[in-house]
């Protein structure tokens, strides 16, 4: 069973939620965040105003795919992958469970019961299951920025992660969410499906307002997409919308403000043609002006 909330219901559980984690706060009647989004100067006008304006596009932000019917299964699939079984949490969201695996930047999966997201060369690709032979590199795990818990929290307060106690016997043990936040926030990464506006100054320095919750500021997403003469720009997905309606995916390596995006040189392209992009992309719809 996917979401089944009305916006209206989803907008007051999160606004309640972030207010008591003390992620929003109210000064004067205006909405403020703890994370900055209008820069390093605080206005509370513009804060109160983006503030708002980001807390309504969230809902329409996600866009879910099925998990695993059972923990059962999801152990099932675990058992069958080539890729070490102690690196694998199970998240399970809305009685659906995910196989996820996120030792660093370099090396994530999210595995559902018909569609799987990992990484490859910096690069989010899609298929229905995971190649078999990605390769583990030696990286540094960068701290999570747990936003994007809070705003599933909200979905559904009943998350859940477990991991394998027993290879043998397939036994999984539920541990705290605090300990496995990155793999809920890496699920959460694969359903989030917004498009950023960034083909006008006004454009760029307000989404990239809005990205600075979600990424760390050196980021310069939509600065990132202008120079690749995109409209707009997808970073939870990794894709550029061009000009005719094309659509590209990028390569983004979060461990590096100084390159963080770049686009595909035309023999990467070609190269994972066919583990692009499943899902059908909805342009207008959630976009951010």
């Amino acid at each position: 069973m996917l979401p089944n909330i009305s916006q209206v219901d989803y907008d007051i559980r999160l606004v309640q939620h972030l207010i008591e984690i003390r992620f929003l706060r109210l000064f004067d009647g205006k909405l403020i965040t703890s994370r900055s989004i209008a820069g390093e100067t605080l206005g509370f006008e513009t804060e109160d105003s983006l503030c708002r304006e980001w807390l309504l596009s969230i809902y329409n932000s996600y866009h879910f795919y099925e998990g695993f019917d059972t923990i059962e299964s999801c152990i099932d699939y675990i058992h069958t992958s080539p890729y070490d079984k102690n690196k694998f949490r199970i998240v399970q969201f809305y009685d659906m469970y995910y196989a996820v695996i996120n030792e660093n930047t370099q090396f994530q999966q999210v595995i559902g019961k018909d569609l799987s997201y990992f990484s490859r060369n910096h690069v989010f690709l899609t298929a229905k299951k995971p190649p078999l032979n990605l390769v583990l590199k030696d990286r540094v795990k960068i701290p999570v920025i747990p936003l994007i818990y809070h705003e599933l929290y909200a979905f559904d307060s009943n998350i859940k992660v477990y991991q394998l106690h027993n290879e043998k016997t397939g036994d999984a043990i539920q541990i705290p969410i605090q300990e496995a936040l990155e793999y809920v926030v890496l699920l959460g990464v694969t359903f989030k499906d917004v498009w950023y506006s960034c083909d006008t100054p006004h454009a760029i320095a307000h989404n990239r307002a809005l990205l600075n919750l979600y990424f760390d500021p050196g980021h310069n997403l939509t600065a990132f997409g202008k120079y690749s003469n995109a409209l707009a720009i997808n970073p939870f997905q990794r894709l550029i919308y061009l000009p005719k309606g094309r659509i590209e995916h990028f390569q983004m390596n979060v461990d590096d403000l100084r390159t963080p995006a770049r686009t595909l040189t035309y023999r990467d392209a070609r190269r994972f043609h066919d583990q692009m992009r499943i899902r059908k992309v909805n342009f207008e719809e959630g976009m951010n002006a």
